[in-house]
Parts: C-alpha cells; sequence; structure tokens
C-alpha cells in the first residue's frame, strides 16, 4: 500500500506543512481503514441482506481495536465503533441495508422452513434493532401459524392425529415447541 505522501503527490498536492501534519495524525490511516470497513460491509451485503445489529456485529468483529491501530491511527478508543457507525449509516442512506428489507425476507424464508413465530422472533432480534418491524411482519392471522403448524407436522410424522400414548403426544409437542410455535397454536393442531 503506498503512502500517504506518495499519495498527495500522485494528486499533484506538493507536501506541506499542514499536509504533513495530516499524514502525522493518522488521518490518513483513518480514512484507509473507514474505506476498508466500507468494502467489507458492501460485499457482506453483496453476499445477502443483512440487519443493522448482525452488520454491525460482523464488522466490529472483523476489524478489531488493537492498540497497535490506535497508535498507527493516533486516535482514541473508540475509533473502529465510530466508524462502523459511519458505514452503516452511509450503507443505510443509499439503501444498500435495509432492515425492513432483511426482515420481511427472513420471515418468508424461516417460516417456509417452518419455524414458528416464536423462534422467527428470537432470530430477528439478534440481527435488527427493529421491534416494531418484527412485529408487523410476524402480524399473521392466527390460522396462517395454525395451517403451518399443521403442515410442519404431516411433513414430520405424516399426519396431525392426537396419538393414543401420551409420550408421543408429548414428543410431537415439544417437536413443536423447539419449531418456535405457541402452546395454544400446538394444542389446536391435534384437534
Amino acid at each position: 500500500m503506498k503512502t500517504a505522501e506518495d499519495f498527495l503527490q500522485k494528486l499533484g498536492i506538493e507536501p506541506t506543512t499542514s499536509n504533513k501534519l495530516l499524514v502525522e495524525d493518522g488521518f490518513a490511516e483513518v480514512q484507509a481503514l473507514s474505506k476498508k470497513i466500507e468494502s467489507r460491509a458492501v460485499y457482506l451485503l453483496a453476499m445477502r441482506e443483512h440487519g443493522a445489529k448482525e452488520l454491525k456485529t460482523k464488522l466490529v468483529t472483523k476489524f478489531p481495536e488493537t492498540p497497535e491501530l490506535l497508535a498507527t491511527c493516533k486516535e482514541l478508543p473508540g475509533l473502529v465503533k465510530s466508524l462502523v457507525d459511519d458505514v452503516l449509516k452511509k450503507c443505510h442512506d443509499n439503501n444498500w441495508q435495509s432492515d425492513e428489507r432483511y426482515i420481511e425476507q427472513a420471515v418468508r424464508n424461516w417460516a417456509a422452513k417452518g419455524s414458528g413465530p416464536v423462534k422467527i422472533r428470537q432470530k430477528l432480534q439478534q440481527a435488527s434493532y427493529r421491534d416494531d418491524l418484527i412485529t408487523m411482519y410476524l402480524d399473521w392471522d392466527e390460522s396462517e401459524w395454525l395451517e403451518l403448524a399443521k403442515d410442519v407436522l404431516i411433513k414430520k410424522y405424516g399426519d396431525t392425529c392426537k396419538p393414543e400414548a401420551r409420550n408421543e403426544q408429548a414428543k410431537r409437542m415439544r417437536f413443536l415447541q423447539s419449531r418456535g410455535f405457541a402452546p395454544h397454536v400446538i394444542w389446536q393442531t391435534f384437534r
């Protein structure tokens, strides 16, 4: 990677005292780090949609704030989190990242795989700060969740009949519970 002085000379800017101060103060290193974080964010968003919380966690993990990094950039602790927040804002402003798009897609995908509302909500809360959107997209009619629970039960066990043996019924109920269905929906599934 080129030094900041080489970059300034390539642009045709003669190194002056003020330019050297910027270079010496770690400004170029901070800008380079910001570009790396933005590049990684765009790469992750190109692979699939991400919730803001999930994307922030991945970026902070990928670019840990080490004492060496802070010394190189001549900055105080909190630099990486600040840069990540700036990158997330830029991604949101350019509509590269949208919690609404992510939540809508995730609810559709997890419901198609047979997950219930409790499990979907739990997964979405790990990836997004927007509880209002999560509630809005999980606001299905109870009959739709019941149909999904019946479909999941039929796929796994072949029917929705109440089994004769109590331990078999308990096993099927635990299965539906592990998939994230509410207890009242599970009881209605066997009727």
